[in-house]
């Protein structure tokens, strides 16, 4: 059949308990498989798609479970029929040999149709595997089969313990052992204890080093199931050795597991034989109780600071296989602290009950709310005395809310010194170790408190009538109150009395920093301000600037203070500037003072302004030497016309002009310092100021050739100085040469002017006589010819 309909895979593929079963119960299985004989090299390569099998219970054993499992070769066929109901697998597994060779198994619940249809014949159909066997029956791989694991309560059996183990682990020449730890056993008696295994594919005549252990000791069941071929194609629960390519077989282990073991460790091994164990099922005497408790009641103290608790309970010895005894113990848990302990009063039969109270006081240490558990056989340590089927059912929790007093603590006087005006006081300053999770009113009286009438509206600004009030407060926790009070007291005691006055006329400039002097005064005060007395600064009743007194004022004292800010540019051309000391920048103070009224200072500033300087004019002066030159740089002042009130200066950055620093102390003067160069220029009226630029550069001019020098010592024209030469046009050339034509000097930048000797030629050494030379100077500049002519010599 194709694979179609729902069904859950199963990933994990170890094999684990599946289901466990407490009581006078035990385990059969009938199956079949859909080989017609067992895999061989001659045998056919064929398989059905049906099989039956009979099953045969005595009267009084009664179907409690029933688990279907198929398996077989190929990717899965998960939907097939019992009696011709459609069944669908709830769980699948899978294995493989390789990736050519996959096998599957399927799992699906049964119970009720066998408790329905009894004793009789079951046939599983339409598992088809006829399309997918080929490819497997040449390495006699190709397998198919069915079975049913029946639990079944009998009132005469002894009471075990079973359970259900599956998955699908496999064996081969590629993996030769597997060990499966049966987890969950609880070893009491090992009379009678069995083991029962179904598994696929295994071979008759293949037993090559395959063995079946359990903790460590070999299990057989000769003839049928012999010591060294455990798995070889027969059914134990009828004796048959012709259950082609599975097996269902179950083992005596009463002498392979003792008493009080908690685990048993399968072993299986196969040097050839491919073997997958799909489940194991183990039946063990298993006389225990199963101790659970339930909370039935509770009553929380129903009047405020009642911390006792009510209980009844429940405790029951259901799923059980023994009596639970007398004296179990039971511990009561608040949160994680042990509260109280009881006890079983007589022994639980097995689905038996018994049922107890208790009251509990819950210790002032645990919370209002808190978690309430019960644990039956708990000694107060979270250690048990009777061992039980399971330990981990044993207790059982609620949430409990008590009705306690909210608590009152930390409550404070207040004093105040009598000041100027009304004293105002901060109610919930004594108040502030409250939890303030409660709901605190405060009264000025204990009967408006009890009875939750006349709260005080604005306890943060409460005015006081006297001199002297006791303010009561209520404390609420939603189910409980209580009153609690505190005294608010004006003294008298010295105190300062701080004044602020703006001193200068506040200009405002958009370019420039607000400069606001002012005084800070005690004048009146009968005791100093304190150092470090804020003072907020606000524009347009935004906080601009915070600073703070530097020093401490004594009583009639003042200081003066400065304060620099620099303006947005989103305020508009008028705002009100105020000064406020004692004021941390939110309109509280930290001093208490004399009069509190008097704080401020107030004024309106307008924003001031001046005109952009025009485009100031570049100055181009002659080369000088190197490039440089010295500049009268008051030539611009011309172009910008500044009033006799302006000032005006000129720097080298437009850093130093903006703060006004390293001002140029000679501008009529000014050495250049690059070619070309930027200079600015700052004009400053009473408030603002403006900032222009411009640019100086030098020009290499035609130099000035005289007619004529004389070189006799004089310290007068004693060479022929050419003027705007020498370092302006450093690569220039001079050549003198006599009214013949013969060349007498070559001069360069680095030889400087001539001085009348002759540094060329054989005719003259040294000075020469008074007579007219002819000169050639070639500048070796782009914007000049080669200049000519002659020139005087006198002595």
């Amino acid at each position: 059949m194709a694979l179609q309909g729902s069904y859950s895979l199963v990933i994990a593929q170890e094999v684990s308990l599946y289901e466990q079963f407490n009581g006078r119960y035990d385990f059969t299985a009938l199956g079949n498989t859909l080989n017609v004989e067992e895999n061989g090299a001659d045998a056919p390569c064929t398989i059905l798609t049906s099989s039956s099998a009979t099953l045969n219970l005595e009267p009084e054993q009664n179907i409690v479970a029933a688990y279907l499992y198929w398996a077989g070769s190929g990717e899965g066929d998960f939907e097939v029929s019992l009696n011709g109901e459609p069944i669908i697998a709830e769980r699948t597994f899978s294995n493989e040999l390789d990736p050519q060779r996959q096998f599957f198994a399927a799992f699906a619940n049964v119970t009720q149709q066998l408790q329905n249809s009894g004793n009789g014949m079951y046939t599983l159909s339409e598992l088809d595997l006829t399309n997918v066997i080929e490819p497997y029956c040449p390495s006699g791989t190709n397998f198919g089969g069915w079975s049913v694991i029946i639990v079944y309560e009998d009132p005469g059996l002894n009471l075990n313990q079973l359970n259900v183990y599956d998955g699908l682990e496999s064996v081969s020449a590629n993996n030769t052992q597997i060990n499966i730890i049966l987890e969950n056993l609880n070893v009491i008696d090992n009379e009678g204890a069995k083991i029962g295994f179904l598994a696929w594919e295994g071979d008759e005549s293949i037993a090559v080093n395959e063995t079946l252990q359990i903790n460590g000791n070999t299990i057989s069941n000769p003839p049928l199931n012999p010591g060294n071929n455990a798995f070889n194609g027969t059914n134990s629960y009828t004796n048959s050795n012709q259950l082609w390519n599975m097996d269902m077989d179950v083992y005596d282990i009463q002498n392979n597991i003792q008493v009080g073991d908690t685990q048993a460790t399968i072993s299986l091994s196969s040097g050839q034989d491919f073997v997958m164990i799909n489940n194991i099922v183990t039946l063990l005497n298993s006389q225990l109780p199963d101790a659970t408790i339930h909370l039935d009641a509770l009553t929380a103290g129903e009047e405020c600071g009642n911390r006792d608790v009510e209980l009844d309970y429940t405790v029951k010895n259901i799923n059980s296989t023994d009596v639970l005894p007398a004296n179990t113990p039971i511990a009561f848990y608040a949160n994680t602290t042990l509260v109280g302990t009881s006890a079983t009063q007589s022994e639980i039969p097995i689905e038996g009950a018994e049922s107890g109270e208790i009251t509990l006081s819950i210790p002032p240490a645990i919370p209002q709310e808190f978690t309430l558990s019960l644990a039956v056989d708990d000694t107060g340590n979270g250690n048990g005395i009777v061992n039980e089927i399971d330990e981990t059912n044993n207790t059982d929790s609620t949430q409990v809310v008590l009705l306690v007093y909210p608590e009152i603590s930390g409550l404070t006087n207040q004093e105040k010194c009598d000041a100027v005006g009304p004293e105002v006081f901060d109610l919930t300053l004594s108040t502030q170790q409250i939890n303030p999770d409660y709901l605190l009113t405060f009264h000025q009286s204990e009967a408006d408190a009890e009875n939750n009438v006349n709260a005080i509206a604005n306890p943060e600004t409460y005015e006081i009538s006297g001199t002297e009030e006791t303010v009561y407060i209520r404390v609420d926790n939603g189910a409980c109150f209580v009153i609690g009070s505190f005294i608010i007291e004006v003294i008298s005691c010295p105190l300062p009395d701080a004044t602020i006055t703006i001193t200068n006329d506040v200009n405002a400039c958009r370019q420039r920093l607000l400069q606001i002097e002012y005084i800070v005064a005690n004048t009146q005060g009968t005791a100093p301000l304190p150092a470090e007395t804020p003072i907020a600064l606000y524009l347009d009743n935004q906080l601009y600037h915070t600073t703070a007194t530097p020093i401490s004022i004594p009583i009639g004292g003042q200081i003066h203070m400065t304060t620099e800010i620099e303006l947005t540019a989103t305020l508009p051309d008028s705002f009100t500037l105020l000064l406020v000391v004692d004021d941390t920048g939110n309109g509280t103070g930290v001093v208490e003072e004399l009069d509190e009224t008097n704080n401020t200072f107030t004024t309106i500033v307008q924003f001031q302004s001046i005109e952009d300087l025009p485009v100031l004019p570049d100055l181009e002066i002659c080369n000088e030497g190197f490039g440089f030159a010295v500049f009268d740089l008051t030539e611009i002042i011309e172009s910008i016309a500044p009033s006799n009130e302006d000032e005006l200066s000129f720097y080298t950055t437009y850093e130093e002009a903006l703060n006004q620093q390293n001002a140029l102390l000679f501008p009529d003067r000014y050495q250049s310092t690059s070619n070309p160069q930027t200079l600015y220029v700052r004009l400053d009226n009473a408030t603002c100021f403006t900032i222009g630029e411009f640019q100086i550069s030098t020009t290499d001019c035609p130099p000035f050739i005289p007619e004529g020098f004389s070189p006799n010592n004089d310290g007068i024209n004693d060479v022929f100085e050419i003027s705007g030469l020498l370092d302006i046009y450093p690569l220039h050339e001079l050549l003198i040469y006599t009214r013949k034509g013969n060349l007498i000097f070559k001069g360069t930048n680095q030889t400087g002017f001539w001085n009348g000797n002759a540094n060329h030629g054989l005719l003259y050494e040294g000075p020469v006589p008074s007579g007219v030379y002819y000169y050639v100077l070639n500048l070796n500049h782009p914007d000049y010819k080669v200049f000519t002519g002659w020139v005087y010599l006198n002595k």
